[in-house]
């Protein structure tokens, strides 16, 4: 793997360059040979080779008989074996006859099989019972005996797209227009007839992406029906996007000829007048119509259905309806008897609503369903009564983040949840578990630890499986009584010596203070395994200040980054998250409203303070690099702060936020637009770079046009600026996953910021 990847790593004398590298200071033989050491220890630490060293890391459930007892898969030795857990017996122990099983298989002419690898990973236990399949053969075995049979697995048939549950109607999109065909008589009744292209039914926008990875034509259009369970109604929506952005990718490269290949598709564009508008539509098998829901229409933001709702058990649709500007939010239900739309909760902000927060939990059995809202300053669970709408009470108050809904026991109205930020003296991004009443009262923890929890309840609400770990503690996973929190039973620990072997060592934790002198920020550096306190280290920032979520690792999982690589060529890597970021409170997170060009503020206050307390920083010595709105971020600390950052390397980089996708960049910018849109862009501060800039952009980025890329690079022509660029055909969004760029990359800052020589391609 090291040999392959390295033989892919060309060299960067590809790059279309306008610089001049440093002069050179030792012999070329001299460098070559230490540049060589470092990217051979470098490739040792990239994210698939540290990976596959961990193992026991996680581990997946799966419930029996919706009670306690589970099995799962835990790998061991150079293979994997299945335990059984018993939480009421407090037993652990294989599932089945590991050897017994191997034996049979065997004996059926699978010659290869061992009781150490068995040639399957998911079974099934009933009784006596054991399953598995290998390949398109199913197998049954029952226990003790092992007595087993097998036979060849009868494929399911998908369903058709449009038909309904019971297999009944189907309905399809015609010349942009709904048909309601009976699959039993042949019957087709036409349900519209006003459809045209530009306001088509049912219409979705797929990412050309799936087509350029499958080497397909792409298909412009898919189709958004959703079924109700008994097979009466469907949902979707007649789509206006007459005003809609048609966008264009060239694929310079392809097999089917010498000649560039075009791709348009539809993509809603921020900032632009009007947005994919979907006016809901109800079909009635029994009536056999086709009606418009009195209901405003939902905006589509980005690829696939403008609707993102679904059919309930009490045979009604619920959806979420966000206006454009992002300052109110409704949750809508849907009566398909009456063809009554009503508002279940709606949200205001003068600011923003944030997309991802709001969660919607119903409860039938109690008349009720959950909300979460920022509408307190933090994410909090909201109690209402589902017929009338009204606001029951808060379930969750207080200086803390709801993360994750992991259970309701409606029999003792008890919620399990995961939460961050009400347990002092750690770090503030830590998930814990806790259970509370339905009222409010009795919010009980239930994983003290001041660490990482992954937890996943048992069907029958009785215990928890708690998988926890910071980012230099390796995961441990015990089993919890739900009533209390105490550890029953560890269940496992994750195996990290061979990851140990390799002189990797965890990142190191860190807390600063942002810009404004009070507000505590948290992160990481990472070292070489190598590290001499008393050596200069260069810094490099890895950014990424993305509103949306956080993005410094708080779990063991921090192989997993390229910073480990980086930091091997002779670098401290930070990794932190400043104010604009999510999950600490909207106070926090308003930081970056109208001012996403804010996000290396921060990073500029800590890593000087990290040099304070650490001789080894070189501050006169900082580069920085991200991806996606990280690269935005890139070019825009450059520019901002260019007496600083000396190097950056910015990929696939949002540069003004007109180009990019609404349903991201409208939420932080607000919509109309409004002059921050350009104080924000970096098309506007290009003008100040001093450093050394490398722009990368894949040619087939569905995600952010490559146009965001090479606007910025227009505007840096315009203001006589020298920098690199280096386009990758039939690349998209994440160039990570090129090891030409990852190569790059690192040519880039050992060569500029280091004062090393890259090794040659060979």
């Amino acid at each position: 793997m090291l040999q392959r990847t390295l033989a892919l790593l060309f060299s960067s004398s590809l790059i279309l360059t306008a610089c001049q590298s440093l002069p050179v200071r030792e012999s070329q033989a001299e460098q070559q040979s230490d540049s060589q050491k470092l990217y051979l220890r470098a490739e040792q630490f990239l994210p698939q080779n540290l990976a596959p060293l961990v193992k026991n890391d996680k581990l997946t459930a799966n419930w029996l008989d919706g009670g306690s007892r589970f099995w799962f898969v835990q790998q061991h030795g150079h293979g994997h074996r299945f335990l059984l857990v018993d939480p009421n017996k407090n037993t652990q122990s294989a599932a089945f006859d590991h050897q017994k099983i191997a034996d049979v298989l065997r004996a059926e002419g699978l010659t290869e099989v061992s009781a150490a690898r068995l040639p399957f990973e998911q079974i099934t236990l009933s009784g006596s019972r054991l399953g598995f399949n290998i390949e398109q053969t199913q197998w049954s075995c029952t226990m003790p005996a092992y007595t087993c049979d097998h036979r060849t697995r009868v494929q399911t048939e998908e369903s058709e797209q449009g038909a309904s549950p019971d297999g009944r109607w189907q309905v399809v999109v015609e010349n942009h227009n709904l048909i309601l065909a009976n699959k039993h008589s042949g019957e087709r009744t036409v349900l519209t007839q006003d459809g045209t292209e530009k306001r088509p039914y049912a219409a979705t926008h797929p990412n050309p992406a799936r087509s350029f990875k499958a080497g397909t034509d792409y298909q412009r259009e898919g189709a958004s029906l959703t079924w109700s369970k008994d097979s009466r109604y469907l949902i979707t929506y007649q789509l206006d996007r007459s005003g809609t952005d048609l966008y264009t990718l060239v694929q310079s490269d392809h097999e089917a000829s010498l000649r560039p290949k075009t791709v348009r598709y539809y993509y809603p564009s921020a900032g632009q007048e009007t947005l994919p508008q979907a006016s809901l539509v109800l079909v009635d098998t029994d009536k056999k119509n086709a009606i418009k829901l009195d209901a405003p229409p939902v905006m589509q933001t980005y690829y696939g259905s403008a609707l993102w709702g679904w059919w309930q058990d009490n045979g009604r649709y619920v959806y979420h309806d966000r206006r454009r500007g992002n300052r109110q939010y409704f949750m809508r239900e849907v009566d398909p008897h009456t063809a009554q739309v009503r508002a279940l909760v709606e949200e205001r902000d003068d600011k923003y609503i944030d997309p991802w927060v709001q969660t919607y939990w119903a409860l039938p059995e109690l008349d009720a369903f959950i909300w979460s809202s920022q509408r307190s300053g933090y994410q909090h669970l909201y109690l209402y009564q589902a017929s009338s709408g009204e606001l029951l009470n808060p379930i969750t108050q207080g200086e803390m983040t709801i993360r994750v809904i992991r259970g309701m026991d409606t029999e003792r109205k008890q919620l399990y949840f995961e939460a961050s930020g009400r347990e002092s003296g750690r770090d503030p991004y830590f998930r814990h578990l806790y259970r509370v009443n339905l009222d409010g009262s009795d919010l009980t923890l239930l994983t003290p630890e001041p660490a990482e929890h992954d937890t996943r309840l048992s069907p029958d609400f009785n215990y928890v499986i708690d998988t926890y770990s910071t980012a230099s503690q390796a995961p441990v996973t015990v089993l919890r009584d739900s009533r209390t929190g105490k550890v029953v039973r560890e269940i496992q620990r994750a195996d990290i010596s061979a990851l140990q072997a390799t002189g990797w060592r965890p990142p190191q934790s860190f807390e600063v203070l942002a810009a404004d002198g009070k507000t505590s920020l948290y992160g990481l550096m990472y070292l070489p395994s190598n590290f001499d306190p008393n050596k200069r280290y260069p810094v490099i920032d890895d950014i990424y200040t993305g509103p949306h979520n956080f993005f410094t690792p708080k779990s063991f999982n921090t192989y997993s980054r390229q910073a480990n690589a980086l930091a091997e060529l002779g670098f401290v890597v930070i990794k932190m998250d400043g104010r604009g970021t999510n999950k600490r409170g909207r106070v926090f997170h308003e930081y970056s409203f109208k001012n996403l060009g804010g996000g290396a503020d921060d990073h500029v206050a800590a890593i000087r303070q990290l040099a304070q307390r650490h001789a080894f920083i070189d501050s006169d010595r900082v580069g920085i690099f991200g991806f996606s709105a990280g690269g935005y971020d890139t070019a825009h600390a450059l520019f901002k702060y260019p007496d600083f950052f000396k190097v950056g390397v910015a990929a696939s980089g949002n540069h003004d936020f007109r180009v990019d996708k609404a349903g991201w960049n409208e939420i932080w910018m607000g919509y109309p637009v409004t002059p921050e849109w350009d104080e924000q862009s970096n098309l506007t501060w290009a003008k100040h770079l001093q450093g050394k800039l490398l722009l990368a952009h894949g040619e087939l980025d569905t995600n952010v046009h490559p146009a965001a890329t090479m606007q910025l690079v227009s505007a840096l022509i315009k203001a006589d600026k020298q920098f690199d660029l280096m386009i990758y055909p039939n690349m998209g969004h994440v160039l990570d996953e090129h090891p030409h760029f990852v190569r790059l990359r690192w040519d880039y800052f050992l060569r500029h910021l280091k004062g090393g020589e890259p090794i040659k391609h060979r």
